[in-house]
């Protein structure tokens, strides 16, 4: 049984971490395109 008076506080660590890895990722793709792009120019 849980204490009443302390309710557990579930945060999603995992979904969190997996969230900003995305995030992380799509940013390091995007600047590269975007600084392959400018190397055209």
């Amino acid at each position: 049984m849980q204490d009443p008076n302390h309710p557990e506080k579930f945060v999603p660590r995992g979904a969190i971490a997996f969230f900003v890895l995305l995030v992380a990722i799509g940013l390091v793709i995007w600047f590269g395109i975007y600084f392959l792009m400018l190397s055209r120019i």
